[in-house]
């Protein structure tokens, strides 16, 4: 390898590993377009994880720790969110959320996968596992 292209690899790394230090290691509550779009301009070679929920939705209250863990174990892989239907339905109409739980996996504004409904943490984990870098 030259030199250049090493010297490109070696900045291209610390980048990303800069970056990955300064991902939001929390789950993050958007509530405005702008803010998701913040997010996306951001980290637009992270992947962001939402659940779309509702506060009277039972399912969502299910799938809600199931989310949480996954948040703990992959934080350091993906950002994770939260998007209240209820309060920002402009994004879900943006997402064609017609159901509520549903996940998005989004990178660069484009959509990776998109499910509906409680999944079993197992199954969330191997979806995960797919694109996690």
């Amino acid at each position: 390898m030259s030199d250049d292209k090493f010297e490109k690899t070696r900045l291209r790394k610390a980048d990303a590993l800069l970056k990955s230090y300064s991902m939001p290691l929390e789950t993050i509550t958007i509530n405005n377009e702008e803010e998701l779009d913040n997010i996306l301009k951001n980290f637009p070679n992270e992947i962001l994880v939402i659940d779309f929920w509702a506060a009277w939705c039972a399912p969502c209250k299910i799938f809600a720790p199931i989310f949480a863990m996954a948040q703990q174990e992959y934080s350091r892989d993906f950002i994770f969110a939260k998007i209240n239907v209820d309060e920002t339905t402009v994004i879900a109409q943006r997402f064609g959320i017609k159901t509520i739980p549903t996940t998005l996996l989004i990178k660069g504004g484009q959509m990776l996968r998109k499910f509906g409904g409680v999944v079993k943490y197992d199954i969330f984990k191997q979806i995960l596992d797919k694109f996690k870098r």
